[in-house]
């Protein structure tokens, strides 16, 4: 079981989901801006899936057009002919209208890719959590030396990295929903500029270890916040 000081740590989906404003549990309409989503087996399988639902709806809408347009056909081309040229044009305008559809989400998309690339950040943060997770288990089955002080150090350092994480998400739907204006943005952009401070200025005795590997991995995190964050600043 995890320990609790790490379970603390965890950003929930309903804490997400708070923090942006989106229903996360019923789909994100920007996973395709997220690698982290298509690597994701049961994500890209629902993506895919969501395709073909489309497809095969174009492919209703498209047949009766289909039909109509080669109405006229009936008696001067073969049975044969006719149905190769209504399977063609139903094919073809479902895949034009399966294109324009994924264009159009592509577009409404766009402004959450910046809330899909903090997303990712996100489930390298929990991943994070869960490979310190697993240092503990095997600390605790004495296959590895116990450092409680490094130990210490990734600890800091994943609040810190957390305590960025919800400064920019909400940074980032303050800015989504406000286009004018806002001055409460430069205090968590300076939220966010004195935690990767903090993260820089913490000092672990030996970065060989596993607890400095991590540590180093938050920090990485912490710094590819901070330019989704600058790129926020920069683009508004």
């Amino acid at each position: 079981m995890i320990q609790a000081d790490l379970d603390e740590l965890k950003i929930p989906e309903k804490e997400l989901e708070d923090l942006s404003g989106i229903a996360l549990s019923d789909g994100f309409a920007a996973d395709f801006y997220r690698p982290a989503a298509l690597r994701d087996g049961k994500k890209l399988f629902s993506l895919l899936l969501n395709e073909l639902l489309i497809f095969c709806v174009t492919l209703v809408v498209s047949l009766p057009v289909a039909l109509l347009a080669n109405k006229h056909n009936v008696g001067s081309f073969s049975d044969a002919e006719i149905f190769v040229r209504v399977l063609q044009i139903t094919l073809g305008l479902s895949l034009a209208i399966t294109l324009a559809w994924n264009v159009y989400k592509w577009v409404k998309a766009k402004p959450l890719a910046t809330l899909a690339g903090l997303l990712d950040e996100v489930e390298k943060y929990h991943e994070v959590i869960q490979a310190l997770d697993i240092i503990d288990r095997l600390t605790d089955a004495g296959n590895l030396q116990a450092n409680l002080i490094n130990r210490g150090d990734a600890i800091e350092a994943l609040k810190i990295t957390r305590e960025s994480l919800v400064c920019a998400l909400k940074t980032e739907r303050i800015l989504r929903e406000n286009q004018k204006f806002i001055g409460r943005r430069y205090e968590l952009f300076a939220n966010i500029e004195s935690n990767l401070a903090a993260l820089m200025a913490l000092d672990v005795s030996d970065r060989a270890t596993e607890y400095g590997r991590l540590l180093n991995e938050a920090l990485e995190i912490g710094m590819s916040v901070h330019k989704e964050v600058r790129k926020l600043q920069n683009g508004r």
